[in-house]
């Protein structure tokens, strides 16, 4: 995918995060390259699939 952007000013005040994912990116600020990769070296029978823990939500 090739994406073209054009830089404007930026101001963050704050920033709050209540979850991640398993493959996610936090970015604020300038990057010229980002490279994704993936590398899984567990062998398949040790692998335990279970539910997601959620993170209570905040009231």
């Amino acid at each position: 995918m090739n994406m073209y952007v054009e830089n404007k000013q930026l101001q963050v005040g704050a920033v709050r995060i209540i979850g991640v994912s398993s493959s996610s990116v936090f970015l604020i600020g300038d990057t010229e390259t980002i490279t994704l990769t993936s590398a899984f070296d567990t062998p398949p029978e040790s692998v335990i699939i279970s539910p997601l823990v959620l993170f209570p939500a905040e009231t």
